[in-house]
């Protein structure tokens, strides 16, 4: 597969990361000259803010643009300079305002906002820990700490979340577009999911090798079988002759149809916190190339087919086949509702 952007440009901040801790963690600073004594003291390394009786599992993992750079001001060559400079840019003050609302968008009061905040201010490299409540609208707010960064988890009982936004960068290592700022007329709105009760699922998990044809191909995600007619998807491959590999790229595709129904291109993030399959907004076929490197497609849908009666969420893996008389890779995972149902909350985490 290709290297994106955006992973070179992490791997460049990385670096520049592991640099300070390393040259903050010598016991010596290797210099010129003599090296003048540094008033900083070491602080604890827990605040004595209280807990969450769970501690978050999502601290925040920043992600890079493609135009991701570096801080350009020149970096002192002393201790005590280098320990000014990673505060100016890491210790900074954490402040978030945000909203707690359920899948019907009505607040969710008393629910318990814990967080972690990531701090590396050239004293101290460790974490600090909080814990705050919603008031009667839902809304929070963080405050009182300083750090680089934040992960927040939510939870009280009955709910469960429903929400990808929890982390939030600080730090002026990162690019301003990629900074968090809080507006309190604005807050981060946190979803979590109001559970209405489990209904049995069918698990989807199905392996193919198949020699390559051009002709449609039927397959019944429930019961893992290729049919003749009925099934869910209809799937197929338009491919040119010759080699298809990672040095001989040729353009082909996959065609995916669904039986009695349509689909939803999503993300595996997005699928794992939807616990209801969508009311409208499904397609019923689609072409799908060499998105993820010129022999394969990776796709995560949300099907409804057979005229409503099953309702799934589906991660596919194909691949194509390297040369005409080699196989075809075709991978199903997920799980579907066949009662005629939307409800997917037996996929919520346990």
């Amino acid at each position: 597969m290709k290297i994106r952007p955006q992973i070179i440009g992490f791997i460049a901040v990385i670096a520049v990361l592991i640099t300070l801790v390393l040259w903050l963690g010598k016991r010596k600073a290797v210099v010129a000259g003599p090296t003048p004594e540094t008033n900083a003291t070491h602080t604890s390394g827990e605040s004595t803010a209280p807990q969450s009786a769970h501690a978050p599992s999502n601290a925040p993992v920043a992600q890079s643009s493609a135009n991701t750079a570096t801080p350009t001001r020149q970096l002192g060559t002393t201790e005590p300079q280098m320990r000014e400079e990673l505060a100016k840019l890491n210790d900074q003050e954490i402040l978030l305002y945000g909203r707690v609302a359920d899948q019907f968008n009505a607040p969710v009061e008393g629910a318990i906002v814990s967080g972690i905040i990531q701090v590396n201010n050239g004293t101290r490299v460790g974490t600090d820990r909080m814990s705050t409540r919603t008031d009667g609208n839902g809304h929070f707010t963080i405050s009182g700490h300083r750090g680089e960064n934040l992960g927040i988890h939510v939870e009280k009982i009955g709910y469960v979340m429903a929400a990808t936004n929890t982390s939030f960068i600080f730090s002026f290592l990162w690019p301003e577009s990629q900074r968090f700022s809080p507006d309190p007329n604005n807050p981060v709105v946190i979803k979590m999911w109001k559970l209405q009760g489990v209904e049995p699922l069918v698990g989807i998990k199905k392996e193919y090798k198949l020699p390559f044809t051009n002709a449609p191909m039927i397959f019944d995600l429930v019961s893992g079988e290729i049919v003749a007619t009925g099934g869910d998807l209809k799937i197929t491959i338009n491919r040119p002759d010759g080699v298809i590999s990672q040095q001989h790229p040729q353009n082909w595709n996959i065609n995916i149809e669904v039986v009695g129904g349509g689909f939803i291109e999503t993300s595996d993030e997005e699928s794992s916190i939807t616990y209801v399959a969508p009311g409208d907004g499904y397609q019923a076929n689609g072409s799908f190339g060499n998105n993820n490197g010129p022999d394969l497609v990776e796709k995560t849908f949300f099907i409804r087919s057979r005229d409503g009666r099953v309702y799934s969420k589906v991660h596919l893996l194909f691949g194509i086949n390297d040369t005409p008389g080699s196989f075809m890779d075709i991978i199903f995972n997920g799980m579907a509702n066949t009662n005629g149902s939307p409800n997917w909350e037996a996929t919520v985490p346990r």
